[in-house]
């Protein structure tokens, strides 16, 4: 078997819903575990990541996040493929004849919805100022900083897939619009894909939604890598939901300060231009 096709990323851009929406359809399976990250683990390794996820270092655990013999295609979401430079030619080297799917969203947003993320799991406690501006003196400083500036700078990271890649075989979704009408982008994404289009997926249900821990104590201790393994390897998914449901609360969320917007407009304003050039699009509207 092979893997079929591969959500890349942006992560903080829609790709969890996408996920989900296409694991609906029947002639479709998605990795049991949503980011593998197979093919940029050893990348992942050598920079000390973090977020101590459960990455899939080896082929037969790979193919064994697939299980349903009797769909058309297999895919999965590793929102770290489109960061790393040597992922894309692994995947074609896997499978030549591979789809892939970009999701982008406004950098500036990207950036500070991933930095709330991470807020959230109490992985930084830093400000996001602190952080973008590089007055930050932490051992993670420029992890941070990678993980939301350096992955909001598309243009570098959309080309390498392009060089490697037929432009057939990539799919370009714009946030917004995913947003704004996702029954048509999850349409567009089925005959893409080569499944029937007429199946409808739950678009109702929400994914990914914004919340916030009830209180200090608790986003302490979901700060600890080995407590949301536990809750992912051990503690049934039923049981999963339950707890998060106690622990966590639906919030507003904190919108960014008109400074820090216009000093991120003014730092990927030419890495947009580039992206625009790239596809043929005009993303200004991501800076004004």
């Amino acid at each position: 078997m092979k893997v079929d096709f591969f959500i890349v990323g942006a992560p903080k851009a829609g790709t969890t819903s996408l996920y989900h929406y296409l694991n609906e359809h029947l002639e479709i399976e998605m990795s049991s575990q949503k980011e593998p990250d197979y093919f940029s683990d050893e990348a992942l390794k050598r920079q000390g990541m973090y977020y101590g996820k459960n990455r899939i270092d080896n082929l037969e655990k790979y193919h064994g996040l697939f299980t349903n013999k009797d769909v058309k295609l297999r895919g999965e979401a590793s929102v770290s493929y489109l960061f790393y430079d040597d992922v894309p030619q692994k995947i074609k080297e896997y499978n030549s004849k591979a789809k892939i799917i970009i999701m982008l969203r406004n950098p500036i947003d990207r950036a500070f919805s991933h930095y709330l993320m991470d807020y959230r799991l109490g992985l930084v406690s830093d400000s996001f100022d602190s952080i973008i501006k590089k007055k930050l003196k932490h051992k993670n400083a420029n992890l941070f900083f990678q993980q939301y500036i350096k992955l909001s700078e598309y243009s570098q990271q959309v080309s390498r897939y392009l060089e490697v890649f037929d432009k057939e075989n990539i799919m370009f979704i714009d946030y917004e619009d995913f947003k704004n009408d996702v029954s048509a982008v999850v349409d567009t994404a089925y005959l893409f894909l080569g499944v029937n289009n007429d199946f409808q997926p739950n678009l109702k249900k929400k994914h990914n939604t914004y919340t916030m821990p009830k209180n200090s104590i608790i986003r302490f201790i979901y700060s600890f890598v080995s407590f949301r393994k536990f809750l992912t390897n051990i503690v049934p998914k039923s049981i999963v939901k339950w707890i998060r449901n106690l622990l966590f609360k639906s919030d507003k969320k904190p919108a960014l300060s008109n400074d820090t917007r216009k000093f991120l407009a003014s730092y990927f304003k030419d890495d947009v231009e580039k992206l625009s050039a790239l596809l043929n699009k005009n993303f200004s509207k991501w800076i004004k």
